[in-house]
């Protein structure tokens, strides 16, 4: 068989392959719409792709195919398979099209009904208010750690954190001809264009930069003329006029956690974390008394950091992350150990694990 015609023969192979591929997913969509209604609460609107779902097709996966592709892959086929007869409606901080309405664009589905909050104090207080059924704030970055206020804020309102999503927060610039030497006008956010100043600096230091509000208010924008740009975050669907011309343009690429929480508390599901508060007495040895409690049932502490708390001299409280559910045994009895040894104790909450144990962080 000559070389053009083995080529048409395997591309022929691709586009059959590819519309069993996509019978499965219209298949697969069917079945997840059927287990989303079958659920009660806030199970309803929990994504199946927790860590130990994709554990499992992590393991099994065969070369060639990628094992760093399995998650992305079905995180999203999950994401856009989901529908509900109601759909959830969800606080976020920020602006449409940026990372935290991506967020909660991954972890609710498409069909949720978005409503932007201006701050997390405001995106709690939708919840609260019953305004909204759900908030994602952020909640932990890889540089700075857990976001104490954030935190301190979910405890005095009386919500739980019953999930959590992570973002890689990278920029992409897109134009119409996707072509970076024609670019003379950017649109973005005053916090974007803040975030890739150096490579803008670099490589497109004679295009005006433009503040806009929000990231599809910048895509809008580009393209009206041929010279225009955005920066957006990577992964911000297209519109069909758009294309790619830096994949990414961030100076530091942040890795940002986000939090989902409720008024109502997240069944337990086998790969769970539970999150806490505490405060230690003032007394020798009070913070190993108190860890020893999760040593003796083995509760792993996936973290444990401390923060000084405002207007409080030098008091401390201390950030826990325990692997397991706060209805576990183990852990319920661990928690009437540390009850006793501390001033206060605050459950944020537990939420199943998007991504497997991490090792144990050291407290600071």
């Amino acid at each position: 068989m000559s070389e053009p015609n083995r080529r048409e023969e395997l591309e022929a192979s691709l586009r059959e392959l590819d519309l069993e591929i996509l019978k499965l997913l219209e298949r697969r969509a069917s079945v997840a719409q059927q287990v989303a209604r079958s659920r009660t609460g806030n199970a309803r609107y929990s994504p199946t792709t927790d860590a130990g779902y994709v554990e499992a097709l992590e393991r099994a996966v065969r070369a060639p195919f990628p094992v760093s592709a399995v998650r992305p892959i079905f995180t999203t086929i999950d994401s856009v398979s989901r529908l509900y007869d109601a759909a959830p409606r969800v606080s976020f901080c920020g602006v449409e099209g940026d990372f935290s309405w991506l967020a909660a664009r991954g972890h609710f589905g498409a069909a949720a009904d978005l409503c932007r909050a201006e701050t997390v104090t405001a995106a709690l207080d939708d919840v609260v208010r019953s305004r909204a059924d759900f908030a994602i704030v952020p909640y932990e970055s890889e540089q700075d750690g857990p976001i104490l206020p954030t935190i301190q804020a979910i405890g005095a309102a009386e919500l739980r954190l019953i999930g959590e999503r992570e973002v890689t927060e990278t920029l992409a610039l897109v134009s119409v001809t996707g072509n970076p030497a024609d670019v003379e006008k950017i649109y973005a956010t005053s916090a974007h264009h803040l975030a890739c100043r150096g490579h803008l600096e670099a490589n497109h230091p004679r295009a005006l930069v433009m503040d806009v509000r929000s990231p599809v208010m910048a895509m809008e924008l580009a393209t009206e003329n041929h010279g225009a740009a955005a920066i957006i975050p990577r992964g911000l669907p297209l519109p069909t006029s758009l294309r790619i011309a830096r994949d990414s343009v961030s100076d530091r690429e942040v890795v940002m956690r986000f939090g989902i929480v409720s008024r109502l508390p997240a069944p337990r599901t086998g790969h769970d974390a539970t999150a806490l508060l505490f405060s230690v007495l003032d007394k020798p040895g009070a913070l190993f008394d108190i860890l020893g409690h999760f040593k003796e049932r083995s509760c792993n502490l996936r973290r444990i950091q401390s923060r000084p708390v405002a207007a409080e001299g030098w008091d401390y409280v201390f950030y826990v992350e325990v692997g397991g559910h706060v209805t576990d045994r183990p852990l319920v009895t661990a928690l009437e150990g540390v009850k006793r040894e501390v001033k206060m104790l605050k459950v944020i909450g537990s939420f199943p694990l998007e991504t497997p144990e991490r090792a144990p962080a050291s407290a600071t």
